[in-house]
């Protein structure tokens, strides 16, 4: 079905940055481009690009750092305070001036020398169906409910035949597990013999979840590999984000006509990116729980990293269509919004970029943009012609996010302690730190169930029942979590990733000292996950959300009536 091409083609383009060595002073210095450290004759140069999430490094009050996570880079010894090594750039000194060559890589994917007609439509989010007439596929389908724990809610409302669309597609590409890409409530009406892609991370983080789903046909694919989709003119590949995340892109073609499609992935293909025709692409921010859920911040510095985060991703984007210069762009994987009251503090105060704001940017190097608010079907024929035109038919009436959160919370219910103890005790997690956590209500006023982590060579787990933040106070090198008791049961009983927490605005957090330990969250984000990992066992599995079951239960009636009546007998 998938016929594999051989690796992707880069053509190179070198390009010389020079540097005057009479500007440096000893001990750090910054360029537009580059971070030197200069002692005395020695010098280490080091780019600017944050290694977690791509981010930009800053100087201020003598520190160097990431503004979008407060990661901090210690240039003289060329790792980050968490560790982690950031690796040199290669420079020769000539006549007083540093010449630092950057080589620039651009992909180049096989393709069919015709034209042929693309039809890409947006459905919601990051869900896409791209058809021509010998094939069709989806991306990241997400149709209806919440995602990250009924933090995150869909902007649009999506058409009737959703299932009938997905259904019919040949194959669907999820790009990562978060649920608002790997949506399982959508993906339990899909039929299991379907094929799915997936990117071939490491810890095969996103092909576990959709084993877990009871998928029969899932196909891992390596990253750069290119892929004839049996004997049409389609040929993809997939690129991994740029960071430590596991996220991704795709890139194919059709014919003449080229497409990249960046999802929401940070830095993708290391910036390594091709000319295309459509570029689509995450555009809005706002997709982070940190930092308003961080309580090492007063509001107000929280309120000023948020403008910070949304201003950066605008200029990322900005950079990437300056590069890339495409012919369409068309911003998507960023319809999100925060609609529960209990969310009102992320309502209020989490900014997010509008497709208005790339308007400026597309008009100066003459691009074409593509607002899905505005039309949602685009038809490119003959790479020549294009045509954009507004879905008319009827849309899917979904539960109210009232409803769903009520039978959410009352699903989870029951404490398994025993289940919590073997969660932690097995998870073969061992970096000497310590994690706090209480189970809270909806406004994070605790409940009276506070519990220690310690991830040690033999790891601890012990229940606090008093002064709880007198343990919490006199302890160093701790994350402590507050978090919401049904969104914890959740994640914890169905395996699964613990971003659907931070992300979800589920939590907030204290870190002493006040750094991201990105060990933690990639442990319990992308290793510790599905069923393969997680061997604990509860026994009020009756009372947990399992989505090939409740939520086939649920929703499997089309009538509004039936739904709402089969969820009352159920809480």
């Amino acid at each position: 079905m998938f016929r594999n091409l051989g690796k992707l083609k880069y053509k190179t383009y070198t390009n010389i940055i020079q540097i005057d060595l009479k500007n440096l002073k000893d001990d750090i210095n910054f360029t537009e481009e580059f971070i030197i450290y200069k002692n005395n004759n020695d010098l280490s140069i080091y780019d600017r690009i944050c290694d977690h999430n791509s981010g930009k490094l800053i100087s201020k009050n003598n520190k160097t750092f990431c503004p979008m996570h407060n990661w901090e880079f210690l240039p003289k010894k060329g790792c980050y305070t968490n560790g982690l090594k950031k690796n040199k750039k290669n420079f020769e000194i000539k006549n007083g001036k540093i010449f630092v060559q950057e080589s620039k890589l651009e992909p180049h994917i096989k393709f069919f020398d015709k034209d042929i007609d693309v039809k890409v439509r947006y459905i919601n989010h990051a869900f896409l169906i791209v058809e021509s007439k010998d094939f069709k596929f989806a991306t990241d389908p997400w149709a209806l409910g919440p995602a990250f724990n009924t933090g995150w809610w869909l902007k649009h409302k999506t058409i009737d035949n959703w299932v009938d669309e997905l259904n019919s597609c040949d194959f669907i590409y999820i790009s990562h597990n978060h649920p608002d890409h790997c949506h399982e409530l959508t993906l339990s009406y899909i039929n299991k013999e379907i094929p799915i892609i997936v990117p071939d991370f490491v810890t095969n983080s996103t092909g576990l979840l959709i084993e877990d789903l009871g998928f029969k046909n899932i196909n891992n694919m390596v990253f750069e590999n290119q892929y004839q989709f049996r004997d049409t003119d389609l040929i993809f590949t997939i690129f991994k984000s740029g960071d430590l995340r596991e996220d991704s892109g795709l890139y194919f073609s059709v014919g003449k006509f080229k497409c990249l499609l960046t999802v929401d992935a940070n830095n993708l293909n290391f910036l390594r990116l091709p000319k295309v025709d459509l570029f689509a692409s995450s555009f809005a921010g706002g997709a982070h729980g940190y930092p308003l859920n961080c309580e090492n911040y007063e509001l107000k510095d929280r309120k000023k990293m948020i403008i910070m985060d949304k201003n950066f991703i605008k200029q990322t984007k900005f950079k990437y269509l300056e590069k890339i210069k495409p012919t369409y762009f068309l911003p998507y994987a960023g319809f999100f919004k925060e609609k529960l009251k209990r969310d009102e503090m992320y309502i209020k105060y989490n900014k997010k970029n509008e497709t208005a704001d790339y308007v400026s940017i597309c008009e100066k190097y003459n691009i074409n943009l593509l607002d899905p608010e505005k039309e949602n079907i685009f038809e490119f024929s003959n790479n020549k012609t294009f045509k954009a035109s507004k879905y008319s038919g009827k849309f899917f009436k979904d539960l109210s996010s009232d409803e769903y959160l009520k039978y959410f919370t009352n699903k989870y219910q029951k404490i398994d302690l025993d289940y919590i103890k073997k969660y932690f005790l097995n998870s073969n997690f061992h970096d000497e730190s310590k994690l706090y956590i209480s189970l809270t209500n909806d406004e994070f006023k605790t409940l009276g169930l506070d519990f220690k982590v310690e991830f040690s060579k033999d790891i601890k787990f012990n229940i606090i029942n008093e002064n709880f933040q007198d343990f919490v106070n006199k302890d160093y090198n701790y994350l402590y979590l507050k978090i919401r008791k049904e969104a914890f049961l959740n994640t914890i009983y169905n395996k699964r990733s613990w971003e659907d927490i931070s992300i979800g605005f589920q939590n907030r957090q204290f870190r002493n000292p006040n750094k991201y330990n990105s060990d933690f969250w990639h442990h319990f984000s992308n290793i510790y996950v599905s069923k393969k990992f997680v061997k604990s066992v509860t026994d009020c599995s009756n009372c947990v959300v399992l989505n090939q079951d409740i939520h086939n239960m649920l929703f499997k009636n089309e009538n509004r009536d039936t739904v709402n009546r089969n969820l009352e007998n159920n809480i």
